[in-house]
């Protein structure tokens, strides 16, 4: 059994890139050899939101890769008992993918690096984003922060968060569209301006120096998007006034959390209660008709073991 956090991703101007672990909800994980082929078991409140047929569900998806890269012939059952919900930003999918990942490595003591864990596990979300990313597979491995570079080859960078960094959620009940992470990235610009590339070069270069020197203030500083949000902002009712209210209530920060709609604070809680902030911004989205709970919650750990096969 592995236990994986839920996550979120970009924080801002880290599109694609950056990741945080949370304390919120988890999913848990269960492989088991059977005879032959792949099956998938979702089981929870949750489990009507998420496909069982292994080519469209992520966890699925990462054992067929599993199973083809290491020549194993038997057959593998899965259980998956959902606690991140799907489709409010909160790395559902990635969960799933990074939880049957580390449970694979562990089974079958393959020995894959993190690293590694991480690019076998960002093949999952092709089932639900339509391509391998891995912003929420890292933080969802690692745990903490991570920054994960995409490139020829795939490195994560793993960050400690600072002891005084909360972060403040508001989930809003707004009806998302099917196939809400598609929609949300097939809606971004091909070309931006230069102007607003150096912007966010500019605070992702300051989001990951405030993890590096334990700066809460310089991190939430930082977390103003000029190339993704904007766009994604018009999916989400009452994001200007959810922003505008947890940054009066004192967050450093205030960004969409991953695809949305939830909405993700950095606080400083030497300074600052994150629970109010985290009721300000769920207020912000009633201010406007929409109900939504507000959550504070510390950094989280990775993926873990919980029990063998």
């Amino acid at each position: 059994m592995v236990r994986v956090p839920s996550t979120s991703a970009n924080l801002g101007p880290g599109f694609d890139v950056f990741g945080i672990a949370l304390d919120l909800f988890y999913d848990l994980i269960e492989v088991t050899r059977k005879g032959e082929g792949v099956s998938v078991e979702v089981e929870g409140e949750l489990a009507g939101l998420v496909p069982n047929t292994p080519q469209k569900n992520t966890a699925g998806v990462v054992a067929l890769h599993f199973l083809e890269r290491f020549d194993i012939k038997e057959g593998l059952s899965i259980r998956v008992k959902k606690g991140i919900r799907p489709s409010i930003g909160l790395g559902s999918s990635g969960a799933s993918a990074a939880g049957v990942a580390v449970a694979l490595n562990h089974m079958y003591e393959t020995n894959l690096s993190k690293e590694e864990l991480v690019k076998l596990a960002s093949l999952g979300e092709v089932a639900s984003a339509g391509s391998p990313h891995p912003d929420n597979v890292a933080p969802a491995i690692f745990g903490g922060f991570t920054v994960a570079i995409n490139g020829e080859h795939l490195s994560v960078i793993s960050l400690e968060p600072p002891k005084n960094l909360s972060l403040a959620l508001a989930i809003p009940h707004i009806p998302v569209p099917k196939g809400k992470t598609k929609k949300a990235r097939s809606i971004l610009p091909k070309l931006v301006p230069l102007r607003e590339a150096v912007h966010n070069v500019a605070n992702s270069c300051g989001i990951v120096a405030g993890f590096m020197l334990s700066d809460v203030d310089m991190i939430g500083r930082c977390m103003i998007d000029r190339l993704v949000e904007p766009h994604r902002a018009k999916m989400i009712t009452g994001y200007e006034e959810v922003k505008r209210r947890g940054l009066q209530a004192g967050a450093s920060g205030v960004a969409i959390s991953g695809a949305g709609p939830t909405m993700i604070a950095v606080v400083n809680d030497e300074k600052v209660d994150a629970e109010y902030v985290a009721k300000a911004m769920a207020e912000g989205f009633e201010s406007v008709g929409v109900d939504a709970e507000a959550y504070a919650v510390k950094p989280a750990k990775g993926a873990e073991v919980l029990t063998s096969e």
